[in-house]
């Protein structure tokens, strides 16, 4: 498990739950759940993500930037 130490100011890191999808998670931080917040997310946090954006697992820390 790779631990993220590079956060910068003003992002923060979310815990998945279970019944999220990049999308609820972009809506709840971004207030929209279109298609440059989800790739937002995805892109800053591909390596924990992997290959299948619509894959993401309860438990995985995931690094929101602002």
């Amino acid at each position: 498990m790779k631990i993220r130490t590079e956060i910068k100011a003003g992002a923060t890191c979310y815990t998945v739950q279970k019944g999220d999808s990049l999308a609820t998670i972009a809506e709840d931080f971004y207030g929209t759940a279109t298609a440059g917040g989800v790739d937002k997310i995805y892109y800053s946090n591909q390596k924990t993500i992997g290959p299948n954006k619509s894959l993401i697992y309860p438990g995985q820390k995931l690094y929101i930037p602002y």
